[in-house]
C-alpha cells in the first residue's frame, strides 16, 4: 500500500518536479521484487502539485488530527502482511495513511513501513502506525532518501531479506499512498 506525491518536491535544499513521486518509485520497485499486488490509498480531495500547497495542507491535517476521507481505501483482509509506503509529512505519516490504517482490521497482520524523506528519516511514523493499528505486528521500518530513490533497489533487497525471512509462505500486499494532482493535470 502506498501514498505518493507527484509534482514539486523538496530536494537538496531546493524544489524539483518529480512525476511519479518518490514514494511511488520506491513502491513500484518493491512490488516488482515481492511479486505482490500494489494498492494505492487515494484521498477524495486531491492534493496540490506545488510543494508549498502540499505542506500547507499536510500541516493543517496534522495539527487538527484530521482524517481525510478516502476515495480508495484498500482492504487488507486477504493478506497476512502489508508493505506500507508513504512520505514523511510533518515528521510522521500523512493523515490519509492514518485514515487507511484506522479503517482496517489488523489482528494477526504484519505491517512493514517504508518511509521516503529528504533527511528526516522515519520520524515518529512507526509510533503513529502503532497507534492507528494497535493490533498489527510492526516489522522493521526502512527510511529511503527521496533524492536517491531511483537507486534504492539494493537497499530494498536487503530490507526485504530481513523483513520477510519468517514470512516466506505468507500472503502479502503492497499498499501505498499516491497523492494525485489537482484535477486537470495529467500524469501517468
Amino acid at each position: 500500500m502506498f501514498f505518493s506525491v507527484p509534482g514539486e518536491t523538496y530536494v537538496r535544499g531546493g524544489y524539483e518536479e518529480r512525476d511519479p513521486g518518490n514514494t511511488k518509485v520506491a513502491a513500484t520497485f518493491l512490488s516488482e521484487m515481492l511479486s505482490c499486488p500494489v494498492m494505492e490509498i487515494v484521498p477524495k480531495e486531491r492534493y496540490p502539485r506545488d510543494y508549498g500547497g502540499q505542506v500547507e495542507r499536510a500541516k493543517k491535517e496534522w495539527e487538527g488530527a484530521l482524517r481525510p476521507e478516502l476515495e480508495t481505501c484498500p482492504g487488507v483482509s486477504a493478506y497476512d502482511d502489508v508493505y506500507l509506503c508513504y512520505p514523511n509529512w510533518c515528521g510522521t505519516i500523512p493523515m490519509a495513511v492514518a485514515t487507511f490504517l484506522e479503517s482496517n482490521a489488523w489482528v494477526g497482520k504484519g505491517i512493514h513501513p517504508l518511509c521516503t524523506n529528504e533527511g528526516s528519516g522515519m520520524g515518529s511514523s512507526e509510533s503513529a502506525i502503532s497507534r492507528s493499528a494497535p493490533e498489527a505486528v510492526l516489522g522493521p521500518g526502512l527510511s529511503v532518501c527521496g533524492t536517491d530513490v531511483r537507486e534504492c533497489r539494493p537497499l530494498l533487497k536487503e530490507w526485504i531479506s530481513r523483513a520477510s525471512s519468517p514470512l516466506s509462505s505468507r500472503r502479502c500486499a503492497l499498499i501505498s499512498n499516491w497523492i494525485y494532482p489537482d484535477e486537470g493535470n495529467v500524469w501517468p
